[in-house]
């Protein structure tokens, strides 16, 4: 690796960089962390999409009984979607060999408008060392680790788990632009740490609030999953590397 830059927003992706690159979208709260979820539950495919229109088009296109619409639009479920967009809707009986199409307010359009990337990863907090190991073993020179974000702002629970990401790169004379360097600058290095700390932030006041203590440990479970997706040229995701949901 000679470059690596950490976007914290999907406003800040500049497509025309990533031609050569190997990015890495991050989501965590939710749609990576649900995706992956997916994958590793069964389903034969997602499809990312960034509207409702594109999600009922692409159902149609795939013109096979075997696909569901799920996700949110400003966290709320879908009208006429199959699924909203938590994982526990995501189960092995519903979605085993079936085709997924998926919509989320800032994850989707973050994965599309990050599209032109030479290979594009999935990350969240539950796979994020699998992800940092892949990227210490492939050869691409330049890599962006890009923080969805919410409508235009830095998410907490994104830079965290980016921070985790990088602190695990081998970054011996790397280029990095200053949001990497301050990302290296912290050690989230123990659950109960990430764990107080993002329960501080917005969406984790709101999963307090919401009463999704369950929810908030899942996601927050840093190396429980040890997949890696990533987006394919017809525009699915799918498994590079097909891991699972370990157990403790």
């Amino acid at each position: 690796m000679k470059k690596c830059h950490l976007w914290l927003t999907t406003e800040e992706i500049q497509p025309e960089k990533l031609k050569n690159a190997t990015a890495v979208v991050i989501d965590v709260m939710l749609a990576t962390t649900t995706l992956v979820t997916i994958l590793e539950r069964g389903a034969r495919r997602i499809y990312p999409v960034e509207s409702v229109y594109e999600a009922h088009s692409t159902k149609e296109f795939l013109g096979h009984p075997a696909v569901l619409t799920g996700g949110e639009l400003g966290g709320m479920p879908v009208e006429g979607f199959d699924c909203a967009h938590l994982p526990d809707e995501y189960t092995p009986e519903r979605v085993k060999d079936h085709d997924i199409v998926f919509l989320s307010s800032n994850g989707t359009r973050a994965i599309t408008k990050a599209k032109p990337a030479k290979q594009l990863l999935l990350g969240n907090l539950r796979n994020a060392y699998t992800i940092a190991e892949y990227l210490n073993q492939i050869a691409t020179e330049d890599v962006y680790i890009i923080c969805a974000g919410s409508l235009g702002q830095m998410s907490l629970e994104d830079y965290v788990c980016a921070s985790i990401i990088l602190s695990r790169l081998n970054m011996e004379n790397v280029r990095m632009n200053d949001a990497a360097v301050f990302a290296l600058e912290h050690d989230y290095d123990k659950k109960e740490v990430i764990e107080e700390l993002l329960a501080k932030g917005r969406v984790g006041r709101t999963f307090t609030k919401l009463g999704l203590d369950e929810l908030f440990d899942f996601v927050t479970d840093v190396g429980l999953s040890t997949s890696v997706v990533e987006l394919y040229e017809d525009g699915s995701l799918n498994f590079l590397h097909e891991g699972s949901e370990t157990t403790k």
